[in-house]
């Protein structure tokens, strides 16, 4: 799984809860990030104060600042053929 954030804002804006240390997009930018951001952040890996980050990004979700989309990745693939 995957996480695309775009900056919906109109602005250019530092968001502080993208690992791993907050980052900057443009207006528009979109990032890729791997795994579910939601998960990420409440798994807490190696920080603290996990609950700010994750309350920032409910409320920029909310507020239309910024718009998530899951991306399910294929996992399984048919490398055979069948011949009839």
């Amino acid at each position: 799984m995957k996480t695309l954030v775009q900056n919906i804002s109109g602005a250019d804006r530092h968001f502080t809860y993208l690992p791993p240390h907050g980052r900057d997009l443009e207006a528009d930018e979109t990032l890729t990030l791997d795994g579910d951001l939601r998960s990420v952040l409440a798994s807490g890996r190696n920080r603290y104060g996990r609950s700010q980050e994750i309350a920032a990004l409910e409320a920029d979700c909310t507020s239309g600042v910024i718009c998530l989309t899951e991306v399910v990745e294929d996992c399984c693939s048919s490398s055979s053929s069948s011949s009839a």
